[in-house]
Formats: structure tokens, C-alpha cells, sequence
């Protein structure tokens, strides 16, 4: 028998008892339905939190904060030392582990324009911030060394306060006042996913603004400028040289005084990625176990209705096998209606796990792909279900005696 011939007659017992047939293929309805949805939504969930982890611009960022120091001696000598200032940069040229360090000034202050006014953050930068914590315009330009060399009265708004302040209006070329000082926006910075991954200080930034750290310095005082520092390490898994390149120079900058504390955030970056990764592969092996409970049960359908076809056709087999038809031809075409049933359960499922990514995918910010890798997966473990399921039933049909069925 052709392999066409073996689809039809699958289809037309499917055709002839449509109640039995889709009791049968529930499982594998359910279990494929279960796979595409759970392993899109997971897919999505690790894009989200992935970005979410990268709009935050830790990776490989070391933070260099004030604290007194802890050991008698450098408390008497502490006055040798000159603190945490802009100059400290210098001290990191020719720096093995550490590609970039910036000064940062933060303060908060009043901005208007027009009948608007919000207290915000001011965030005083150097050039390289954009490239320490990976900040991006979504439209406009950045600061520029020229900006921060002529003290420019040049300011970037962060994403949420643009839309404050001018709604959906363009805010390039406008005038704001920012603690009596009149300022242009030259760019606006780019919204963060924080769906699922809410810090404060992203929140602080896209609802204000960053200016050049020479005009912040004007503004705020030469005394109270930096706030912190910041450094990048050479790459993500050198955060721990990183570290302890950054103690021993900002330690000899300060005349021996440990009067930094520095706070790897780039090393806790890595194990909370690592965290995620193990936390989503567990949350597919739970899934992916039960819906393939889902599909076994399918099998165990898909076999139990084979069993009573081939006793309803007992005199069909009889019949062909009389007339020449070989084992082979008998156990072909009965795999092949397993086959058949759980690829028709498949394409069901499929249909219906597509349906329900595309109905939810709305509650997800970045969208929510349909996973190729779901698809696949519960398409083959389907088809897989179907061909086990119908190994020993048409075994059975095939070693059937002519006689006997016929008899039958």
C-alpha cells in the first residue's frame, strides 16, 4: 500500500469517528498546546529580564565611594589624602584591567519649563558614561568632550521626563530651567525595560537628566562634585582584577589611605545572570515534564484506538493478506495512521498554542515571539508519541493469520 493510501484511510477513520478521534488526541492536543505556549512565554521572560539586566549598564562596572578608614593609623593620616576627586582619573592610565573611569555627580533640583515643574535627579557625567553604563539616545546627540570642556549649558532628559515635560512633542533644541540656570536639550535618553527588573537608580535616571560634569560642577559646587566613581572593567569576567586594580591605584592616589570602598557590581551582575539562566532551565524542565505527561498520555490514546481499529478491520486485513498483501504492507499502513493521528493532534495544538501566544504576547513590552524551538520540540516529541504508540498494535495486525482474520 502507498503511503497517500495509508494517510487517506487515517483520515477517513478520523472522518468516521470524529468524538473517539479527538478524545484520543486530547493529550497531544494538550501536550503540544502546553510546550509552544510555556517555552514562548519562558523565551520571552529570559529576553525581558536579559534586557532588563542590560539596560541596568552593570556589567563589568565597579563603583568607588568615600568611607573612613578602618585601620588606626591611616585615621590619624587621613588628612594626607585628598579625597575623591576628578583628578583620580589620571591615576588610571596605562591601567591593565580597567578600560574606562568617570566621576559622577549627583544632586537633585528643581526644573520648569512652561507651566511644568518636577524635583529630579541631576546626574553631572563625563563623555565615557555612555559607554560605562551602556546609555544610548533615542534621539539627539550625547555630551561631548566639547561640551564638558566649555562648560555648555547643554542637558540630556531621560526618558520618562521628556514626556513630562513635552508629551509627545519634540524636546530637541528647547530651553528648560534647571535651578535658575537656563539649559537646551541636545538629546533624550532611551526608556529601560524594568518589567522584570526594577531598580531605583534606573528609575532615577530616566526621570532625570544628565548634564556635562564641568557644568554640573558650576552649578553644584568644586567641593560637592563627585558624588561617586565609576570604572569599566577590560571585560565582564575581569571584574574581580578589575577590583583589586582599582583598590591598589585609587589607594597609592590617596597617598596609602584606604579611604575608597569599592563595590564589584560587575561580579554580582554575573552571578545573578547566572541565577536567571538556572532558574529559567529548571522552570522548563518542570514544564516540559508535564506536558510531556500530556503527550504520553496522548500515546497511550492513540495506541488504545489503534488496538480497536484493527479489531474492527480484522476482515480487511484477512482479506488484503489474502490476496498477497505482505506483512510489511500491514504494519506500514497502521504505523503510519499512528503517525498520522499524532501529527493531526499536532497540527491542532499548534494551531491553538500559536493562537494563545499571539492573544497574550500584549501583556509583554518587547512582544512575545512563538519559540521555534517549541514548535520543533513538541512537533517531534508528537511525532515520536504517535510512531511508539503504533509500533506494537500494527506488529500485532501484521502477524495476523489470513485464516483467522478472515474467520474473525
Amino acid at each position: 500500500m502507498q503511503i497517500g493510501e495509508s494517510v487517506r484511510t487515517s483520515y477517513e477513520e478520523v472522518k468516521a469517528h470524529p468524538l473517539r478521534s479527538l478524545l484520543t488526541l486530547f493529550g497531544v492536543i494538550l501536550g503540544t498546546l502546553a510546550l509552544v505556549v510555556v517555552m514562548s512565554v519562558l523565551d520571552g521572560v529570559e529576553g525581558s529580564v536579559l534586557k532588563g539586566l542590560n539596560d541596568l549598564g552593570l556589567d563589568g562596572v565597579l563603583f568607588a565611594s568615600r568611607r573612613e578608614p578602618v585601620d588606626r593609623i591611616q585615621k590619624a593620616k587621613a588628612h594626607i589624602s585628598h579625597g575623591l576627586r576628578v583628578e583620580d582619573v589620571k591615576a588610571f592610565d596605562g591601567a591593565e584591567h580597567i578600560r574606562a573611569v568617570s566621576p559622577v555627580g549627583e544632586s537633585r533640583a528643581v526644573v520648569t519649563t512652561g507651566s511644568v515643574t518636577r524635583r529630579i535627579d541631576i546626574f553631572g557625567v563625563m563623555p565615557n558614561y555612555a559607554d560605562i553604563r551602556s546609555r544610548k539616545v533615542s534621539a539627539g546627540r550625547w555630551i561631548s568632550q566639547r561640551d564638558v570642556e566649555a562648560v555648555q549649558p547643554v542637558v540630556i532628559l531621560g526618558g520618562k521626563l521628556k514626556s513630562q515635560l513635552f508629551g509627545q512633542g519634540d524636546a530637541l533644541g528647547q530651553n528648560i530651567n534647571i535651578g535658575g540656570r537656563r539649559l537646551t536639550v541636545v538629546g533624550v535618553g532611551t526608556d529601560f525595560d524594568m518589567t522584570f527588573v526594577d531598580d531605583d537608580d534606573a528609575r532615577k535616571e530616566t526621570a532625570g537628566v544628565y548634564v556635562p560634569w564641568t557644568l554640573f560642577r558650576d552649578m553644584f559646587g568644586r567641593a560637592n562634585a563627585v558624588s561617586y566613581m565609576i570604572a569599566k572593567a577590560s571585560a565582564p569576567e575581569k571584574s574581580i582584577e578589575a577590583e583589586d586594580e582599582a583598590t591598589a591605584r585609587f589607594r597609592e592616589a590617596h597617598n596609602g589611605i584606604g579611604d575608597t570602598r569599592i563595590n564589584n557590581v560587575g561580579k554580582d551582575m554575573i552571578k545573578e545572570r547566572a541565577n536567571i539562566q538556572v532558574i529559567l532551565r529548571n522552570w522548563r524542565i518542570v514544564f516540559f515534564a508535564i506536558a510531556g505527561v500530556s503527550l504520553l498520555i496522548g500515546g497511550v490514546g492513540i495506541f488504545s484506538v489503534l488496538k480497536i481499529s484493527i479489531s474492527e478491520r480484522l476482515f480487511e486485513i484477512g482479506l488484503r493478506k489474502s490476496m498477497g498483501a505482505k506483512d510489511s504492507e500491514i504494519f506500514l499502513q497502521f504505523l503510519i495512521e499512528s503517525i498520522t493521528l499524532s501529527i493531526a493532534g499536532a497540527a491542532v495544538g499548534l494551531a491553538l498554542g500559536v493562537g494563545v501566544v499571539k492573544a497574550i504576547s500584549g501583556f509583554f513590552p518587547a512582544g512575545l515571539p512563538v519559540s521555534a524551538f517549541g514548535i520543533m520540540i513538541s512537533t517531534g516529541f508528537a511525532v515520536g508519541v504517535g510512531l511508539f504508540a503504533g509500533l506494537y498494535p500494527s506488529i500485532s495486525a501484521a502477524r495476523l493469520q489470513p485464516v483467522e482474520a478472515l474467520r474473525s
